[in-house]
């Protein structure tokens, strides 16, 4: 059965699309078969990170409102040759829950992966499937990582997990807003899945559309939340 995981940001910045883009690259080198979905319409970016942003014809918001066969509006990442993404719309299409969920299921791919700020649709959307938070370790990312997280259990969201994104150790501590992690992940309230740190050499890859070379910290991060989403009991530690 294919696993639909919708990512939210907490906040703006929070690196949402960034986390996205590399658990859909790091389930490919599963060889799992990934459709990566941007939902932030209007601001669309998955497209660039991943490669496909010159070939863009038809958008989800073609799909859902039947301009177009939904294949038309899904294509092959330059990175993998099962790795897909479907891209944003330009221009903000309010779709029901119901219609998403419908063409979703008629998708045949491992795992689905949709990329979504708080305040779009998500949360109408992700009561069906599992919710992965995306904050960092700032107070307000954390705050409105907490408030992402009330508004998913109160839209009946299941199996919800949180990534600590973006995160540098030695500003983490010389910040003095936290203690420790602990303090962190305690007020955000949702059970983590994994930690990836900075990485400004992953980051300007993506900002390029270029493929990632490198072996850093979060690449292997990316690659062990991957494995978790893959149902791989992987210690977070």
């Amino acid at each position: 059965m294919k696993k639909v995981t919708v990512i939210i940001s907490a906040k703006g910045g929070a690196g949402g699309s960034f986390l996205t883009a590399g658990l859909g690259m790091a389930l490919a080198k599963r060889e799992k078969s990934v459709l990566v979905i941007d939902c932030v319409s209007g601001m669309r970016s998955i497209d660039f990170m991943l490669g496909i942003s010159d070939k863009i014809v038809f958008d989800l918001g073609d799909a859902l409102t039947r301009n177009c066969n939904t294949e038309n509006a899904v294509y092959q990442s330059v990175f993998s040759d099962i790795l897909y993404v479907m891209p944003a719309p330009q221009e903000n299409t309010p779709v029901s829950p119901d219609v998403f969920k419908n063409m979703l299921e008629t998708l045949g791919y491992d795992h689905i992966l949709i990329d979504c700020h708080a305040n779009d649709f998500a949360y109408g959307l992700s009561r069906h499937f599992q919710t992965v938070i995306a904050a960092e370790t700032e107070p307000l990312s954390v705050r409105c990582g907490n408030r992402v997280l009330l508004e998913c259990k109160k839209n009946r969201c299941r199996d919800i997990r949180f990534v600590i994104n973006r995160f540098n150790e030695k500003e983490f501590f010389d910040s003095g807003f936290f203690n420790d992690l602990d303090e962190v992940i305690d007020q955000i309230g949702a059970r983590l899945l994994g930690i990836v740190p900075r990485d400004n050499e992953l980051s300007f890859a993506f900002q390029k559309g270029q493929p990632v070379k490198n072996k850093s910290k979060a690449v292997f991060a990316l690659d062990r939340i991957a494995a978790r989403l893959d149902g791989i009991d992987i210690p977070l530690f």
